[in-house]
């Protein structure tokens, strides 16, 4: 996320990076956002207590409509499984090439407070690790519950395209 961040070239901003705490096993370096309990089973209360602590902190230092997600796979889960639910308006949620948990289970896909919040859900067409669908199904749930959300689809993999970040760009400096 770093030269993200460096190629955005946004000044007089804070950014926090935010590691996924759990290590895979057998993935060198690799780290989640859950591990496995039993067979099929994951946990993910102890990593939305992490998360809303780390958010209860944010909230204390600035007001939550300039207070920014972005995140990518795993961190996409994180912006559309657990960010679009904080009860405080966000400036706006960035999921990139991610995916919901339980996709098939028709509920709200965020609080009624992130309503207005701008979210771009962003995926390349030719991703190879998470499919497309994904992202294309959040969008519709998202769009017929009346979010402010929008899909951008872009040549590539499992990458974060540049006509992504211009345009999360964009909405962070209006």
């Amino acid at each position: 996320m770093r030269p993200l961040i460096k190629s955005m070239n946004i000044t007089n901003m804070d950014w926090y990076l935010l590691e996924a705490p759990y290590p895979v096993d057998g993935c060198d370096g690799g780290y989640s956002w859950s591990y496995e309990i039993s067979e099929g089973v994951w946990e993910v209360d102890e990593p939305r207590a992490l998360l809303q602590d780390f958010f209860d902190e944010l909230f204390t230092k600035y007001p939550s409509k300039n207070i920014y997600v972005i995140g990518f796979s795993q961190g996409g889960l994180v912006c559309l499984d657990f960010a679009l639910f904080l009860d405080q308006p966000l400036g706006g949620v960035f999921p990139i090439a991610g995916f919901s948990r339980h996709p098939k289970i028709e509920i709200p896909r965020c609080h009624p407070c992130q309503k207005n919040t701008p979210i771009i859900i962003a995926h390349g067409k030719d991703d190879d690790r998470v499919p497309v669908s994904a992202s294309k199904h959040v969008y519709w749930q998202l769009k017929e519950q009346g979010a402010k959300v929008e899909l951008l689809l872009y040549k590539g993999k499992h990458i974060i395209g540049i006509e992504c970040l211009r345009k999360i760009k964009k909405i962070i400096l209006i």
